[in-house]
């Protein structure tokens, strides 16, 4: 196992305060629950044991919900958190700040407190804006990075970077700057206002992610949100034997078959096409790409919204 080659996920809670139009949680086949505190220790062991390192505190779910973040932070310093924002308030910002957490991500998403909503539905825009603004206060000089979410769908098209900058005076704190992402749907492969339908494997290959649910069970895709293609469990198993199971191996060889019958996610990601392994090779290169060319290779893919 090189570790270079995984992305790595720890869901800490699949509760959430929200139910966002493009997330699969309001109909998630799979209970929400908090990870037991003894399962946090056990993955931290496990990961760190086999050279892995934390790309996200969370999978599905709110981070900030968890009661024991900043310990989980503490255990995972090499991780970053992605939050919808409407939890960080001056006692939470506080705890996150005497934690090592070098990079937070606030999901504002749109600048219009009319599209919001659309996206991140049951959210507060004025109190989010709020909240952001009195946390990059709070956060002034510190060497966190503060990322702000910009989400790419039609109901965003005529927004820019510029309009979060001056929605936050963004120039006044360096430690924080502005991030674009592509809408993307966790659970099923559709055209809509939010996302666009994609053809074949959106990561590019099957195996490059290893993502931890809050009941134990691992996945070997980000996007399996409902957990229809677990690899083990953490609690039953170490990594090391779920990594070289039979249950990867047997998963591996249907989709190199592409045979999705029993590979129901992987079949959602390929039903508008993209068998083709030269295809998804081309998607594997993108993937591996550094970030920033990889960014503009999803800018110039994200035309979609404009037909």
């Amino acid at each position: 196992m090189n570790p270079r080659r995984f992305k790595v996920g720890l869901e800490l809670t699949s509760k959430c305060n929200l139910r966002c139009g493009m997330c699969p949680l309001p109909v998630l086949r799979r209970p929400y629950e908090d990870m037991e505190w003894w399962l946090v220790e056990r993955a931290e062991r496990e990961l760190h044991g086999a050279g892995l390192r934390l790309k996200w505190l969370h999978e599905m779910g709110e981070p900030l919900l968890y009661a024991r973040i900043d310990d989980a932070i503490r255990l995972f310093p090499e991780a970053s958190l992605s939050t919808n924002g409407l939890l960080l308030d001056e006692k939470m910002g506080a705890r996150l700040l005497a934690t090592p957490l070098k990079r937070l991500r606030i999901c504002v998403d749109s600048v219009q407190p009319e599209v919001y909503p659309q996206l991140r539905t049951g959210g507060d825009f004025e109190k989010l804006v709020d909240l952001t603004r009195k946390f990059l206060r709070q956060a002034k000089g510190h060497p966190m990075r503060i990322e702000i979410q910009k989400m790419r769908s039609r109901l965003t098209l005529d927004e820019t970077i510029d309009d979060f900058k001056r929605l936050f005076d963004l120039d006044r704190y360096r430690n924080a700057r502005v991030i674009e992402k592509t809408c993307e749907a966790l659970d099923v492969n559709e055209e809509t206002d939010l996302h666009g339908k994609f053809y074949g494997c959106v990561q590019g290959a099957f195996f490059t992610w290893v993502v931890i649910f809050a009941d134990g069970r691992v996945t070997h895709c980000c996007y399996d949100a409902h957990g229809d293609q677990v690899m083990g469990d953490l609690k039953t198993q170490t990594l090391a034997e779920i990594m070289a199971g039979d249950r990867l191996v047997a998963m591996q060889e249907a989709f190199e078959r592409r045979d999705f019958s029993k590979l129901p996610r992987c079949g959602e990601c390929f039903k508008h096409g993209g068998e083709s392994h030269a295809f998804n090779d081309v998607l594997n290169r993108v993937q591996t790409l550094p970030g920033a060319a990889k960014d503009v290779v999803r800018k110039v893919i994200d035309v979609r919204y404009r037909t």
